[in-house]
């Protein structure tokens, strides 16, 4: 007779399926916003895992763990789909971009959707300010043209007509409008394009959360940012211009000491302010959106901006330019019947007549660039917060509230 303590090992026993209700904590329950699925270890997500007791559930092998629901909860990745190249989880879209890093053709699509969530603000007050600005540019500019079209007759008159201006079709009522409608009119939509891209940019940012915002809602948060938009652009005019100026003052000074060393440096110089106008334009195309969507100080917003652009110099630059392109083909393709407009007054020598045909060139080129150039540039500024600082978290709550609030 066999005692139990002589008995032979015996193998040990599968142990049975436990009720409902009776299983390991934990096992069956969906992560939790951020948390892992239990029995996941992130630390060596290509670990085997450990044999389950028990037979496998629903079809799954031996030794891997149980899929639970078929997908991960919530967003997060579950142990399979993070190990799958390319694998993105679902993001939300409460307006017209989803809530997470965009894409070139996101931002593009973005910028389309802007217009048509809210027409009203978009198309119709930022319309309203390029169109205004142009119509009281060109009122300025229609004295001034007659100055300094008087100016260059003078001037031939003194020394004579240049074959070469002859040549080339130029007169001194070309001349006299081109200055006069670039200092009026070009000074105005300086001033107002600011305010436009400020009001495309409030707008934009309401419509990535789904919250449409009203005109009178837009103008009055735009015009407590007036003075910082206005600012920027003038410091930024001023800037330019003494840039240039000493640029000029020095190579005029190397041109004293030897010609040859002037036209040197010439060169030079232009080569070097073509860089860092390139650079400094880069580093700062991200603060008027900024300044209208953020409620800091000028030069604390400023510096924010600035810094927002650190590691993401190349892809900003690179949007910015295929955007301007783009914008520059389709500009073209559309001032064709302007510029048969244009001829049109030319041929009838009217100085006024001038001003009022780049007037309108104005406002087409300006509008263009304030509704697309400026959707583009809010959702890049969006785009570089979400992926710098998580706005898109910040953004799913703002959402989420708004959705409460228009129930």
């Amino acid at each position: 007779m066999t005692t139990p303590e002589s008995a032979p090992d015996q193998p040990a026993q599968p142990t049975p399926p436990q009720p409902a209700g009776s299983q390991p904590a934990g096992w069956g329950e969906p992560p939790r916003y951020g948390q892992y699925a239990p029995g996941y270890d992130p630390a060596a997500p290509s670990a085997p895992a450990q044999p389950q007791y028990g037979a496998p559930q629903y079809g799954t092998p031996q030794g891997e763990p149980a899929a639970q629901y078929g997908q991960s909860q919530y967003g997060q990745y579950s142990p399979y789909s993070s190990q799958v190249p390319g694998y993105r989880p679902p993001a939300d879209k409460p307006g017209i971009v989803p809530l997470r890093p965009l894409s070139l053709g996101e931002l593009y699509d973005g910028a389309f959707g802007a217009v048509r969530h809210n027409p009203g603000v978009t198309l119709g007050l930022t319309a309203i300010i390029v169109v205004a600005a142009v119509a009281v540019g060109t009122l300025i500019s229609i004295p001034l043209t007659t100055l300094f079209t008087d100016l260059f007759g003078s001037l031939f008159a003194e020394v004579g007509t240049d074959p070469v201006f002859d040549d080339l079709g130029f007169t001194q009522d070309m001349l006299g409008v081109t200055y006069g409608s670039a200092l009026g009119t070009g000074m105005l939509l300086t001033l107002a394009t600011p305010l436009a891209m400020g009001v495309m940019a409030i707008s934009v940012s309401d419509s990535v959360i789904g919250r449409k915002i009203s005109v009178s809602d837009a103008w009055a948060r735009t015009a407590k940012r007036a003075w910082f938009l206005i600012g920027f652009s003038l410091l930024g005019t001023l800037a330019v211009l003494l840039a240039y100026a000493l640029a000029v003052g020095v190579v005029a000074a190397l041109f004293l000491v030897d010609p040859t060393l002037g036209v040197i440096s010439g060169f030079l110089v232009l080569a070097l302010l073509l860089v860092a106008a390139v650079w400094v334009f880069t580093r700062v195309v991200l603060i008027p959106p900024a300044l209208a969507v953020e409620g800091g100080g000028f030069w604390e917003t400023c510096r924010r901006a600035w810094k927002l652009t650190r590691g993401t110099f190349w892809r900003v630059l690179g949007i910015y330019l295929l955007t301007s392109l783009i914008l520059g083909v389709i500009g073209q393709i559309v001032a064709v019947p302007v510029s048969l407009l244009l001829s049109l007054f030319i041929v009838m020598q009217s100085g006024a007549g001038l001003a009022v045909s780049y007037g309108i060139t104005y406002v087409i080129t300006g509008g263009m660039s304030v509704l697309f150039l400026g959707g583009v540039i809010a959702l890049l500024y969006i785009d570089t917060r979400m992926r710098r600082e998580g706005l898109d978290v910040q953004l799913q709550a703002a959402a989420a509230t708004a959705a409460t609030a228009d129930k």
